[in-house]
């Protein structure tokens, strides 16, 4: 009886599992290498990028962060980004909730970019919740944050309820405090500035009891 995986018509033949299984064992390793690729290509690229969709899938799941509080460093590329790590874990933030802390933005032409400054940009996206910044960065923030002497005088009463303010500027100025070393802060870089809003609120309060805890000492 003729095998019906050896005729002339073979390629139009059903593929069961049994059949291809029966071919294949008569095969030497190089024909089976080049029958399996001819026929079955598509077969495993599809198969290949279902296992790559699928690994990438769980990598995300487990690994993505989702950055929920941000500071910068205005004028000035010196900033310890671990500490980033450190707010996280005082502020009881979640395994995929970050902190960002952005350091090389600047208030003069060194932010420009083709697109505009770089620190409007991040503000109007609202990656500025606190600031570490030199005068020149505080009166540009002034300068440009606040669009009126009342919008000025309502965040000033906003941030009296953070304690962050010296004078009449609109941020404390830290310098010669622990924050400045923990933060691994340029001596210019002495003003602590917070946005005054009420989106991140609570991490702001929460933040500035931690800066009252490095102040005192106990953090360190």
């Amino acid at each position: 009886m003729e095998n019906k995986y050896e005729d002339a018509e073979q390629e139009s033949v059903k593929k069961t599992f049994a059949g291809e299984k029966n071919k294949l064992a008569k095969m030497t390793f190089n024909e089976k290498v080049e029958y399996i690729f001819s026929y079955y290509k598509l077969h495993i690229f599809a198969i290949l990028l279902a296992v790559i969709a699928l690994v990438w899938g769980i990598h995300h799941a487990l690994t993505y962060v989702r950055y929920e509080f941000y500071g910068l460093v205005v004028n000035s590329s010196e900033v310890d980004s671990s500490r980033q790590q450190d707010i996280h874990d005082y502020l009881g933030m979640g395994k995929h909730e970050g902190v960002s802390i952005s350091s090389d933005v600047y208030s003069d032409e060194r932010g420009d970019m083709a697109y505009g400054n770089r620190l409007d940009l991040l503000i109007a996206t609202g990656q500025m919740d606190f600031a570490f910044t030199d005068e020149a960065g505080l009166e540009y923030l002034e300068d440009n944050f606040f669009h009126s002497k009342e919008e000025l005088d309502v965040s000033l009463e906003l941030l009296k309820e953070y304690g962050t303010i010296t004078g009449d500027k609109p941020a404390k100025d830290i310098s010669g405090s622990p924050i400045q070393e923990y933060f691994g802060l340029e001596d210019d870089v002495h003003y602590l500035f917070f946005y005054p809003g009420e989106l991140n609120k609570d991490k702001l309060k929460a933040f500035k009891k931690m800066l009252d805890e490095i102040e005192a000492g106990t953090i360190k």
